[in-house]
């Protein structure tokens, strides 16, 4: 479904281009042609290589991209509602939403932990669409947002977060206040313990079930629900990365789905693989 010379279009000069700001926009210029098909090459695989050139500018930008195109299949509205849990500090959704509905689209968000809330901030206050971000758990999202409000929820690399805060939480991190990036091993190795004593099967599973029921909730009947995850080779190397899981995630979120009985139903869009991406629409 995407491809290379198409996603470097919307990111030098298509509606990805035109929402960024003017230093993002200099930043791509100075990258050579050949460069930027190369490194959205890269960025487009599944687990990514190493070593990524650029892959600085061009990483969030690559997925905002490929959120724009999903969009388009799916034939959401132009003047669609975006519900997101989680979401860090990581923009492509709110760019792609942004650019998919010329700035007239309502994002609704929930977002955990503060630092990353404010990491966000200067990266998104530029965008013209509607935001309401909220600072609070997944879980309690239907106290701040109407059923039924929403054409998609997107769990954007969400599923290693809700899952980290899982195995963290009842440790004794207050997951709202750390600096994520710098406890995040610990979340990991926590996360992988909890993988190996199938503790996850419990704990992890009653938090992710209750994001994703919520996130059904605030999505009208027809709309959908959109998973994806990904992960670098260079973690492959690292002995205390628990890689299989990382590279099992979105497999475990569908088997854990199904076994819950969700009123969603899976489809499948075009030369996507299924094992770092999952699209269900509701059906309720």
């Amino acid at each position: 479904m995407w491809t290379p010379k198409d996603i470097a279009r919307e990111i030098t000069q298509g509606v990805i281009y035109k929402r960024l700001q003017a230093q993002t926009q200099e930043q791509i210029k100075k990258i050579l042609q050949d460069d930027l098909l190369e490194s959205i090459s890269f960025l487009l695989e599944r687990p990514q290589p190493t070593n990524i050139p650029h892959a600085r500018v061009l990483s969030n930008l690559t997925l905002a991209a490929e959120y724009y195109e999903v969009f388009k299949v799916l034939k959401l509205p132009e003047k669609l509602s975006v519900f997101e849990p989680c979401i860090g500090s990581s923009e492509p959704v709110i760019l792609a939403a942004d650019a998919y509905s010329h700035g007239k689209a309502k994002y609704l968000g929930i977002n955990l932990n503060h630092p990353l809330r404010e990491e966000l901030r200067g990266k998104i206050e530029h965008l013209e669409l509607s935001l309401r971000i909220i600072d609070d758990n997944a879980q309690n999202v239907l106290s701040y947002f109407e059923p039924n409000s929403v054409n998609i929820s997107c769990f954007h690399h969400a599923i290693n977060d809700i899952l980290q805060t899982a195995s963290s939480e009842p440790r004794g991190m207050d997951t709202t206040k750390v600096d994520w990036w710098s406890n995040e091993r610990q979340m990991i190795e926590w996360l992988a313990e909890d993988f190996v004593s199938a503790i996850i099967e419990e704990r992890g599973k009653k938090a992710l079930i209750e994001i994703i029921s919520n996130a059904i909730e605030l999505t009208h009947s027809g709309g959908y629900l959109v998973f994806d995850h990904w992960t670098s080779l260079t973690h492959k190397a690292m002995d205390w990365f628990p890689w299989e899981l990382f590279c099992d995630l979105v497999p475990i979120a569908r088997r854990w789905i199904e076994e819950s009985k969700l009123p969603v139903v899976e489809i499948n869009l075009p030369d996507v693989n299924p094992q770092w991406w999952m699209f269900l629409r509701v059906e309720k």
